[in-house]
């Protein structure tokens, strides 16, 4: 029997920050802000992501404009890396260090040693089991499973009499993937919902285009936590010729995202978009607020948004 696929990758989401674009630091006011001069290192979990390398543009792009000098790095998904990273930025004495953790656990022993050398620590996009920190920004990746589950069921209710079999497009790392993956079940949990696999894609396109050709069973839906799972998720239903099979991803961004959701005939249907803008900006501010000596939260989110070819060309135009 034909395989009838609905891939899930996560309808679309635009982040707007908690903090008040009005309250971001510009270039006007670098001087005055805790910012100027400041050295900077920044972690990122994955630069092989097209959102993560946005945010590293973004890092960088906004550094110029705060008088800010700052040192990014890749940490290619590996607690390991990131370690020798700090490390580094900890005998470079840097004034502070910008964290997407890889994992949960992995860095506590070395975000301790940046504690003991007087370096404040800021987590973004991710957290891990470290309190000692300055602020977490990020956004709620629970509520991002949740708005693409709350979406798909209303669509399985509605079109599929509330039954559907569902393939699970997850990462063992980082946490966040996890938790996105667990808002979507939790929204399905009253629906008849078959889970014919969950497997783990770590971020690749081809090993999630293979998970998905090599699954037996029917399956309605398959939902992926970030845009690399989607697309190779879609690649294998265009190899398998179906077009009908709908792709949705969590944590989509840019122009493949935003030019396949505008295009018509495709099976990309939706992602939840993150802005690294937003993100990074929020994150300045956080650092610029600490510096100055102002009250920090401990957790600033940005808000989520839905995006679908009805509304895309909202997401382009912020490109």
């Amino acid at each position: 029997m034909k395989k009838r696929l609905m891939v899930l990758a996560m309808a679309g989401i635009m982040v707007t920050g908690l903090v008040s674009s009005a309250n971001i630091v510009s270039a006007d006011d670098k001087e005055a802000s805790g910012l100027e001069g400041k050295r900077i290192g920044v972690c990122l979990v994955y630069k092989g992501d097209e959102w993560c390398a946005a945010v590293a543009d973004e890092f960088e792009k906004q550094a110029k404009d705060l008088g800010v000098d700052v040192n990014i790095q890749d940490g290619n998904l590996d607690a390991e890396t990131q370690t020798k990273q700090i490390e580094n930025y900890i005998a470079q004495e840097y004034d502070l260090i910008a964290v997407d953790p890889a994992n949960a656990d992995g860095l506590v022993p070395v975000l301790q040693k940046a504690t003991d050398a007087g370096i404040p620590i800021v987590f973004f996009d991710n957290n891990a089991d470290y309190e000692d920190i300055v602020s977490y920004v990020t956004w709620d990746s629970y509520e991002t499973g949740q708005i693409i589950g709350k979406y798909l069921h209303d669509k399985i209710k509605d079109e599929k009499d509330g039954k559907a079999n569902v393939a699970v497009l997850t990462m063992s790392s980082p946490v966040s993937i996890q938790k996105r993956i667990e808002g979507v079940k939790d929204a399905l949990e009253d629906l008849d919902i078959n889970y014919v696999s969950e497997q783990d894609y770590e971020g690749n396109r081809e090993k999630a285009s293979n998970i998905i050709t090599n699954i037996k069973e029917d399956i309605d839906y398959v939902v992926a936590g970030q845009d690399n799972g989607g697309f190779g998720a879609m690649s294998a239903l265009q190899a398998l010729g179906n077009d009908t099979t709908e792709v949705y991803s969590m944590g989509g961004y840019g122009a493949e995202a935003f030019d396949t959701l505008a295009a018509d005939g495709t099976n990309y249907k939706g992602t939840v978009v993150v802005s690294p803008s937003e993100l990074v900006s929020s994150t300045y501010q956080v650092i610029s607020d600490y510096f100055d000596g102002k009250d920090v939260e401990p957790l600033v989110n940005i808000k989520l948004n839905l995006c679908t070819k009805d509304n895309v060309s909202e997401y382009q135009s912020e490109e």
